[in-house]
């Protein structure tokens, strides 16, 4: 069967009314392939649980035929793939869910990296510290090549996926409205560069805005396509990224968290979270050491995986005057590292302005910060 005649199957089976996700994904269990469902007779058909009687009519409403032949012409024009749940290329990790979505919209390209793949989530409205840990997760991530899923959101989604982009890396976003609809609408830049470098999905067919209803659907994709679910600042015990670690949960997924203070509004959700078992992260590596073990890679290899000394001179190349002097004033790892204070009185700078220039070198992966508030350059892959 070509392919646009199998999608145009799955498309009908998506719109069936009665069949919910769960059963579709047992219709395809049982049977095999989307062929086998529609081959299939009723009374084959109703030995799956929770299908009802009457399903071989509904399965052949011709509304579900002419839909589809119309989804699929719409999508043709807008550049848009679909793809279900017997492709090749249909996320391996997303396959393994209760209840997948049967078909996927998409724009970009997975690659097969994109099973190492970790979710960053939080909340709308956050402050300084999650903005720097947003960020800092989502370029630490993109620089250990594992790709970033969020939900394009405003806040901390977005700045976690922006952040892999500029690092060099890849991220997937899924969307809770159909991928013609940008939302929000000032992330259309965001929205090209993630299709350039990965893939923005959804499961909503074009046209469909952003209702409420939506994003929990959507939430549990974002899981879905993720080994981890890491929430950095959430302050409403209702809010989406909370949803999404649940999600993760009832998946199988670990569940990170960025600690924060004791009463603060924005470390409320997150500092409960680990109270209740996920695990506490401060960067990258704890994500990566946590998650790489149970995929056969020793932690002790990991460093090798941070950054070639290729990628340690294309970052550096692109350093000037301010940045480029202090950055020789700290230490390759062997050498030992140094305290601010000392970077200070050798580069003349004021306090603020030397740990502004700090931060943008840790973000960009060119040195870490150690306990104790010490710096050093980033180990190079021997």
């Amino acid at each position: 069967m070509v392919v646009n005649e199998k999608i145009l199957l799955w498309l009908r089976l998506n719109e069936a009314k009665g069949v919910g996700r769960i059963s579709i994904k047992r219709l395809y269990d049982r049977f095999g392939s989307v062929e086998g469902i529609f081959e299939a007779d009723e009374a084959e058909l109703g030995k799956v649980e929770g299908i009802r009687r009457g399903i071989v009519k509904e399965l052949n409403n011709k509304a579900h035929q002419d839909f589809a032949e119309a989804e699929l012409e719409r999508c043709e024009k807008a550049g848009v793939r679909i793809i279900a749940l017997d492709f090749p290329e249909y996320p391996a990790n997303l396959r393994q869910i209760p209840d997948p979505p049967p078909v996927l919209y998409v724009k970009g390209e997975f690659n097969k990296d994109d099973e190492r793949a970790v979710a960053v989530v939080g909340s709308r409205n956050h402050n300084e510290y999650g903005e720097f840990m947003a960020k800092r997760l989502g370029s630490g991530l993109a620089r250990f090549g594992i790709t970033v899923v969020s939900g394009m959101a405003r806040g901390i989604d977005s700045l976690a996926q922006a952040s892999a982009l500029d690092a060099g890396g890849r991220s997937i976003a899924v969307l809770g409205s159909g991928l013609d609809v940008v939302y929000p609408p000032e992330h259309k830049n965001l929205y090209e560069r993630i299709s350039e470098n990965g893939a923005v999905i959804s499961e909503f067919p074009l046209g469909e805005g952003p209702s409420a209803e939506n994003f929990p659907r959507r939430n549990r994709i974002i899981s879905g396509l993720s080994m981890g679910v890491v929430v950095v600042q959430a302050n409403n015990p209702q809010s989406g990224s909370l949803i999404t670690a649940r999600a993760a949960l009832e998946q199988g997924r670990n569940v990170y968290a960025v600690p924060g203070n004791a009463g603060s509004v924005w470390a409320k959700e997150t500092n409960r979270l680990i109270k209740q078992g996920a695990v506490l992260v401060e960067s990258a590596e704890d994500i990566v050491f946590d998650l790489f073990p149970s995929m056969g890679v020793k932690v002790d290899e990991m460093g090798s995986l941070f950054q070639s000394a290729e990628k340690r001179e294309e970052l550096s190349a692109g350093l000037r005057g301010k940045e480029e002097e202090l950055y020789s004033l700290i230490p390759e790892p062997e050498e030992g590292s140094v305290e601010m204070d000392h970077l200070i009185r050798k580069s003349g700078l004021a306090a603020n302005e030397a740990q502004s220039i700090l931060t943008e070198l840790e973000l960009s992966g060119l040195i870490e910060k150690l306990p104790g508030g010490k710096w050093r350059k980033r180990r190079i892959a021997q």
